[in-house]
């Protein structure tokens, strides 16, 4: 795929991260899907690479059961997983997935740290019996394919509109990437006539090395991941790579102590899990440390890693400001 093709998922990426906060930078709590609705339309319409992809299908959106934080604030109501679909104006077929919601303890807490692992082919048949995928990937694909809409599940609107040989492309971007890569597996077994492919975007890793395997054996050709190299959640929970993060920004900004701390008493059970990338399409994209962010305090680290994570990716890929919306000081 081309560039444009990054760019053009890279905004459907960021739409759907944000489809469920207003203009204002407010995170909806119990949103309407109406409203969700129109913030997607609009700002896809609204952007440079993806206005002419029109929504199909969707949003389905997975809200916060509700689980209580330290501090007992509820997050229930708040969206865990928002999931569409875009026809693109050649006539295929874009399914798009929701990333982290900050506000949603039960996207933080169970679909992004709950690493323990299950058997993939629990829910993917064919998958082999010791290719795991971590409990909380499970859950998000789960919460995904059981969502419905006015116009039915995810699985029998595309049985539907995809013809023999069309093409369908799963998209996301960090948590939503890492999804992407088990709901492009399942989707293939389901539309056994179309072309899948799988595009993402600073994903973490979605599975054990067997997983990376069978990924990049089922998906050969037909998968793209784009990572910064400043950005340390492609690393998280990979066995191999993780203690990048310690030394990740030297000699500008010091990785915390807690988190040097922590990746190191977790490293030998991570090395246990086996957590791998899949190798297949993999695009690295070469970040540097915006130093302009730099206000030598106990947030720089954090400060930098939210940027790497989120503006950095359209920055490195050539896009410009305005070119998708991004809500206020994300």
């Amino acid at each position: 795929m081309s560039s444009n093709e990054a760019k053009i998922n890279l905004t459907l990426a960021f739409v759907l991260n944000n489809a469920t906060i207003d203009d204002k930078g407010n995170v909806l709590q119990n949103p309407s899907t109406l409203v969700v609705q129109a913030n997607i339309v609009n700002r896809v319409k609204q952007s440079t690479y993806a206005k002419d992809f029109t929504l199909v299908w969707g949003p389905s959106i997975f809200l916060d059961p509700g689980t209580k934080n330290g501090s007992g604030t509820d997050s229930k109501g708040y969206s865990a997983n928002v999931t569409a679909i875009f026809k693109g104006p050649s006539g295929d077929f874009r399914v798009v997935t929701s990333g982290t919601n900050g506000k949603s303890n039960y996207d933080v807490n169970e679909e992004d740290n709950d690493i323990g692992q299950t058997q993939v082919n629990t829910l993917i048949s064919n998958a082999p019996w010791d290719a795991n995928i971590s409990n909380g990937a499970m859950a998000g694909a789960k919460n995904i394919i059981n969502g419905t809409t006015s116009n039915g599940d995810l699985v029998s609107f595309l049985k539907s509109q995809v013809s023999s040989g069309g093409n369908v492309t799963v998209v996301g971007h960090s948590l939503g990437g890492a999804l992407a890569s088990v709901l492009a597996l399942y989707l293939k077994t389901q539309l056994s006539s179309a072309n899948l492919n799988c595009y993402t975007f600073a994903a973490p890793t979605a599975g054990n090395e067997q997983f990376a395997t069978y990924f990049d054996q089922t998906m050969a050709g037909a998968s793209t991941r784009y990572f910064n190299t400043m950005d340390p959640v492609p690393d998280g929970w990979n066995a191999t790579s993780i203690s990048n993060v310690l030394t990740i920004y030297d000699p500008y900004i010091a990785t915390p102590q807690k988190t040097k701390d922590d990746i190191n008493n977790y490293k030998g059970w991570l090395g246990l899990l086996n957590y791998q990338q899949p190798s297949a399409g993999k695009q690295q994209l070469k970040g540097s440390v915006d130093t302009d962010l730099i206000q030598d305090d106990d947030q720089d680290f954090d400060r930098q890693a939210a940027y790497q994570h989120i503006r950095a990716y359209p920055a490195l890929l050539g896009m410009k400001s305005g070119d998708v919306w991004l809500p206020p000081n994300s």
